[in-house]
């Protein structure tokens, strides 16, 4: 077993992240229908697993030709950030989006479940993997991204020996790794499934393959123009801006706090609306703390203050393009994409958000 870290790469070409962008977005349309066919799914295939939990990015809903160009404009705009997180935006969603090369997935859960009796009848608790953002085969071997705490050191797959690759050291506790089994161990019914080992090659538990739900299923509004949103606790409101139409979006009926032991920090999106100005697409979204959602939320991993307004920030975002964001009471009012960080911060200034905790 090994523990390495990345080597630097080159960031993938505009062209190939538009076409990974709108393959991402064709998953997140099935993406409902999938969790309830991967429920009956059996865990025991590693390879079958990962692939179920390999998740997209969020609804199409462009509109008009002139849109469709500001859609691709926005693609090849944006900076590449590398491997990194970022907060989930869609509506109802918990958790990280996970950035690879010119792609990703949303969203990933990291929590800590209850692992089996390991000696004496003592019971550990092993981190169940948020959820893979690819998995490929090269050659002899394969590979799936995932998040992991930092307190996981090394995994033994069904008996055999992996290489966990870092790419990202993050806050909260986590890295975001490559896991890499030889083919074969996959296979291997006698095996024990994936056995976490700390630094002393101590087992921690078996990780999890299907960790809780990274959304609040069967409680999530959509709305689409010409409607003008949706009822629910969380209303994201724009004025004094009559260029800025808002297309679609979706609320989460109520907030709760996630079921299970997030690792670190995480967030709660309970609302999110797309809007266009200048045929440029911006998502928006009000972030809370996922755990204890009447608590002021984390930082948002990578942010920097913005020097053109005071109380705003920049980060790096999801597929939607990188993010500026300013706190409104206990909450995150974010805006990503659009054709830069001056018109996401025109949007923003111009952006309320209502939040009924009641």
């Amino acid at each position: 077993m090994s523990t390495v870290d990345a080597p630097e790469r080159p960031a993938a070409n505009a062209e190939s992240g538009v076409i990974l962008d709108a393959r991402l977005r064709k998953a997140r349309r099935n993406r409902r229908v999938a969790v309830a066919l991967l429920a009956a799914a059996t865990a025991g295939l590693l390879a079958a697993a990962l692939a179920g939990l390999v998740g997209g990015g969020s609804r199409s809903r462009r509109g008009t030709s002139p849109r469709q160009l500001g859609f691709q404009r926005a693609r090849q705009h944006r900076r590449s950030a590398g491997w990194h997180i970022s907060p989930a935006l869609e509506g109802g969603e918990y958790g990280w989006c996970i950035g690879e090369e010119g792609g990703g997935t949303c969203s990933a859960v990291p929590v800590q479940t209850p692992g089996r009796a390991l000696r004496h009848g003592e019971t550990k608790h092993a981190v169940a993997l948020g959820v893979h953002a690819g998995t490929t085969e090269e050659h002899h071997e394969m590979r799936a991204t995932a998040l992991l705490s930092s307190e996981v050191h090394a995994i033994l797959a069904y008996g055999h020996q992996t290489t966990l690759v870092t790419h990202a050291r993050l806050p909260y506790h986590l890295r975001l790794v490559q896991i890499i089994l030889p083919k074969g161990s996959t296979t291997d019914a006698s095996g024990s499934g994936l056995l976490a080992l700390d630094t002393h090659s101590k087992p921690l538990g078996l990780l999890g393959l299907e960790p809780p739900p990274a959304e609040l299923v069967g409680t999530i509004r959509w709305w689409q123009k010409p409607q003008r949103g949706a009822p629910g606790p969380c209303q994201i409101h724009a004025h004094g801006l009559p260029a800025l139409e808002a297309e679609w979006g979706h609320v989460a009926a109520r907030i709760e706090p996630y079921p299970g032991k997030i690792i670190g920090r995480a967030f709660f999106s309970c609302a999110d609306s797309e809007y266009y100005l200048h045929n440029w697409p911006l998502e928006t979204a009000i972030l809370l703390d996922a755990q204890h959602p009447d608590r002021p939320p984390a930082p948002i991993p990578g942010m920097k203050p913005d020097p053109r307004r005071p109380g705003s920030f920049d980060a790096p975002g999801d597929w939607h393009g990188d993010i500026t964001a300013a706190r409104r009471g206990s909450a995150w009012l974010v805006v990503a994409g659009g054709s830069g960080a001056a018109q996401r911060l025109e949007v923003l200034q111009h952006l309320t958000a209502n939040i009924n905790r009641r």
